[in-house]
């Protein structure tokens, strides 16, 4: 399973940021949507001069996102999705900056979540 063909799509996503950011993001399926938030997390992570803890966020986030995508279809190919989910975004000249707080929501939700049960879970002094 070889990610260079994301890469690549990722790579013609970077070199059309201001066409990326014409259009509303149409309703997506749980699968399209999650495979999405990892293309835009990947597009952000490959702009240039990006600080080392925002890197790891994206990465952290990607991982988030490719784990529900396997969770929700054990067999799904991966890069395959992952390429029609780019390939779409630049189709649909999706809103980066949109798509981005989108996921962004959801993840700092699952943040709070993990936060608040690995307090209540901690030893009390």
């Amino acid at each position: 399973m070889s990610l260079k063909p994301i890469a690549a799509t990722l790579a013609s996503l970077a070199l059309a940021p201001a066409a990326l950011a014409q259009a509303p993001a149409a309703p997506l399926s749980p699968e399209a949507s999650d495979a999405r938030c990892v293309v835009v997390l990947g597009f952000i992570a490959a702009q240039p001069n990006q600080p080392a803890d925002k890197l790891s966020a994206l990465r952290a986030g990607s991982m988030y996102y490719v784990g529900k995508l396997k969770g929700r279809s054990a067999g799904l190919d991966i890069p395959a999705t992952l390429n029609r989910a780019a390939q779409q975004a630049q189709a649909a000249k999706v809103d980066v900056r949109t798509e981005a707080a989108r996921c962004g929501r959801e993840l700092t939700a699952i943040s709070q979540i993990a936060t608040a049960r690995a307090r209540a879970a901690a030893p009390k002094k």
